[in-house]
């Protein structure tokens, strides 16, 4: 056998061995792997939409603790506070409840719903919605749950540009 023919074979199997390694890679190897990484990509997206919408629910579930909070302050009666300085708010039962099964449902911290719990049924003072802000801030990842400190101008009594009070 002559060289010019060893390098004929050599090319040759060369060749094929391309041909078939290439056939094999687009064939069979690259659609397992397209199949196998859009299965892992439509995963990720389901989690990614699933965490997004119990971020929503809880996001709500605070925000709601806090209009709960501040409604049911607003009802209560202070030493330092002048009658009428306050403007009450509103808050049912059902409101009240489905914000505790919504915060015991979606939150990862205990913070928030024992803050409203400590309103609900404790002697505090109306600047503890710093405490609950800060709560639901921190539960919320929104940053430094120390960003709202002032507690003497805390809690809103009312604003003299409300409606129902210019009467």
């Amino acid at each position: 056998m002559e060289l010019k023919d060893i390098f004929t074979i050599i090319g040759l199997s060369i060749t094929f061995a391309g041909l078939i390694n290439g056939l094999l890679y687009q064939f069979v190897f690259l659609p397992k792997f397209n199949k196998t990484f859009k299965k892992f990509e439509f995963e990720l997206k389901q989690k990614d939409l699933i965490n997004q919408e119990q971020w929503k629910h809880k996001r709500e579930a605070c925000f709601n603790a806090l209009n709960i909070a501040d409604n049911l302050l607003s009802t209560y009666k202070y030493s330092n506070v002048k009658d009428g300085d306050i403007k009450p708010g509103k808050v049912t039962t059902e409101e009240v409840r489905k914000c505790f099964n919504d915060l015991a449902c979606s939150c990862r911290d205990t913070k928030v719903i024992e803050l409203l719990k400590k309103i609900m049924f404790e002697s505090v003072s109306p600047d503890i919605i710093v405490d609950l802000r800060n709560a639901v801030r921190l539960e919320l990842d929104f940053g430094n749950e120390d960003f709202d400190k002032d507690r003497d101008k805390a809690f809103v009594g009312k604003v003299s540009a409300d409606p129902e009070l210019k009467n």
